[in-house]
């Protein structure tokens, strides 16, 4: 009987564990499908079958929510659109996953086992130990600058139908301000900061975090300037990139760093030839060409990556456009480029490739300062299509995909605060300019296509006459500064909202509601320091709040973002928000913002105890009897 008692004792507290903070958010009842596009693009489904094989599975479910698909003999050959394909010598296809309790098994390309019952995915990845980042529990993930390889900035989740104050909780950190978009996946948030120019010591160099969103604590750091040539530490802006468990950074000295996303461990790094990489024998190092051009600023590294298709895009600032390989098998990280352009264009590692369809073919879309906007197919490298927009006295600064072969632009002068520029939608089949606005959208502020609609926040442009825009009516009227939507075959506006907020971060979508965030300050409220909801339908604003604790001096250029109820932002104070309808600690204003953990207090913790009490009692018991 003490035999038993001491084993039942030791089940219980082994237990403890099991219960993760992962588990903090409820699956929805029932089996589903996960169909993960490997491109930051998920949709779920309720599964229809109860038996037959993984294939038949899958293909009940696809049918019953006319998702198209194609099978080649067991395998699914194409899902939406998206065929099974070779990047470079790398093959990307369909593969089968199976949820067993707290992860993602893999279960091969081969369709033909017998589908048992259970939630399962199908996702579109080059090897089998990249498994999908979304989950039962947290079903949507956001991956990379504006969550997609599209740049859609559209979220597939919910965010807050109201919002409580104080803030659901907030962390700083004093190594700069986030840039970058904030990362989501598991429960986990992950985002860079560009390093404090006035700081000394860690403070001054730039940081990947890693915020667990239960605890409200950071879960691990990167310090850049460890790994940085010489010790350097530049500015940093670039979003990494979430690949399965890894997370990749395009670092400001020119180096890729392959990380584990759940404890911070380097896993590879990639050098630029004939540089000597600073942590050899301590993990994986590679080598890929890049040369440093005179009169470029190369000190800033490549631009931001995408992914898709299994392989990241990215473009560095000797005008090369790189397709590179991140596979993991295990505890080994194979790093490699698929393919290279020599010539993308001067200025291209500040013009962020991105991923859309052209004419059927799937194309990596990059640009440069001097207008010039070229499609390569994502397989071989090759432009398919390159068309020159006339920037003028500007310079182009960033190309959204807008669906059927378009993109718009965006130029304006290099001044550190422009006040001229442009916006224009081109058809790259046409090779032509569709319409052309006075008005520009600035820094991150790419607009964000929702369909038929543009959504931005637009400033007028001063150069010469009046600016105009063309209203409902088409008629043309003095542009003012705001949020818009446009219809984008036309450019006519359909509503407008006049703010002087100045957002300069984007807006995302959501449910049919936007979400952005001033970029000027706590000083100018209540034009600005919030953060805003707004009806995508009507404009008008649903609510806003004020993102405090914070210095007055803060301004912001990072995009919301919003999954599970919650919405994350970011500012140049370093501090990270996460607003929500549930009401966090009040707090004191002060210009010094101090993180607290809840420590022994966060249910976790209590929970743990409890158990391990509850253990202990049971095993005294029994021991007795």
């Amino acid at each position: 009987m003490r035999k038993i008692a001491l084993i039942l004792a030791l089940a219980l507290l082994l237990s403890v564990p099991m219960i993760s903070p992962v588990l903090d958010a409820d699956p929805e009842t029932g089996d589903m499908l996960l169909v993960d596009y490997g491109n930051g693009k998920t949709s779920w489904y309720p599964m229809t079958a109860s038996g037959g094989t993984l294939l038949s599975a899958v293909r009940n479910v696809l049918d019953a929510n006319s998702v198209p698909s194609t099978i080649d003999g067991t395998s699914l050959a194409s899902v939406g659109g998206v065929y099974n394909c070779l990047v470079g010598t790398q093959e990307c296809s369909w593969r089968f996953y199976i949820w067993d309790t707290y992860a993602w098994i893999y279960g091969g390309t081969d369709g033909s086992e017998p589908y048992t019952g259970g939630t399962m995915a199908v996702a579109f990845y080059p090897a089998g130990d990249i498994l999908p980042m979304s989950t039962p529990y947290y079903k949507e993930s956001w991956i990379s600058f504006r969550g997609d390889s599209g740049y859609s900035a559209m979220s597939p989740s919910y965010g807050p139908q109201s919002v409580a104050t104080p803030l659901e909780w907030y962390i700083n950190m004093k190594s700069g301000g986030i840039s970058s978009s904030i990362l989501a996946a598991d429960g986990l948030v992950y985002y860079s900061t560009r390093g404090d120019d006035n700081g000394t010591g860690v403070n001054r160099s730039p940081h990947l975090y890693c915020v667990d969103t239960v605890n409200h604590e950071i879960a691990w750091q990167f310090d850049y300037s460890k790994n940085a040539t010489g010790g350097s530490s530049e500015y940093a802006t670039n979003t990494p990139l979430i690949i399965g468990d890894m997370i990749v950074l395009n670092a400001p000295n020119r180096h890729i760093f392959c990380i584990d996303r759940y404890d911070g461990k380097v896993l590879a790094e990639m050098t630029p030839n004939s540089e000597k990489a600073q942590c050899a024998g301590v993990f994986n190092t590679y080598h890929y060409d890049y040369e440093v051009v005179s009169g470029l600023i190369s000190s800033k590294g490549a631009s931001t990556a995408v992914y898709d298709s299994g392989a990241m895009y990215f473009a560095s600032s000797d005008g090369v456009l790189h397709a590179l390989s991140v596979t993991r098998m295990g505890d080994s990280v194979i790093m490699e480029e698929l393919w290279r352009y020599p010539d993308a264009g001067c200025g291209n590692c500040y013009l962020n490739p991105s991923v859309m369809e052209l004419e059927g073919t799937k194309v990596i879309v990059s640009a440069s300062y001097d207008g010039a906007i070229t499609c390569f197919d994502i397989a071989s490298g090759n432009p398919v299509t390159s068309f020159t927009v006339d920037p003028g006295i500007f310079k182009l600064r960033h190309v959204t995909p807008a669906g059927e072969g378009r993109v718009i632009v965006s130029a304006y002068d290099d001044a550190m605060s422009p006040i001229n520029g442009f916006t224009a939608l081109v058809d790259m089949v046409a090779g032509s300019v569709v319409w052309k606005m006075d008005v520009f959208a600035y820094n991150h502020s790419m607009p964000t296509v929702v369909g038929k609609t543009v959504y931005a926040y637009f400033e007028p442009s001063h150069t010469g006459s009046k600016p105009q825009v063309w209203d409902t009516h088409g008629t043309l009227t003095e542009a003012l500064a705001g949020y818009y939507a446009f219809d984008i075959d036309d450019g006519h506006w359909i509503w407008r909202n006049l703010n002087d907020a100045r957002t300069r971060s984007g807006m995302t979508y959501c449910d049919g509601r936007l979400y952005c965030v001033d970029y000027s300050t706590l000083a100018e409220w209540p034009v600005g320091g919030a953060a805003r909801c707004i009806d995508a339908e009507t404009g008008n604003i649903i609510w806003s709040v004020k993102l405090e604790p914070g210095s007055t001096n803060a301004y912001n250029m990072c995009a919301p973002t919003v999954l599970d109820g919650k919405v994350y932002v970011g500012n140049d104070d370093g501090t990270l928000y996460c607003i929500s309808d549930i009401p966090g600690k009040e707090h004191h204003s002060t210009s010094d913002v101090d993180y607290e953990s809840e420590g022994l207090a966060h249910w976790s913790w209590l929970l743990l105890f409890s158990v391990a009490t509850l253990t202990a009692v049971v095993a005294v018991i029994m021991y007795r009897k």
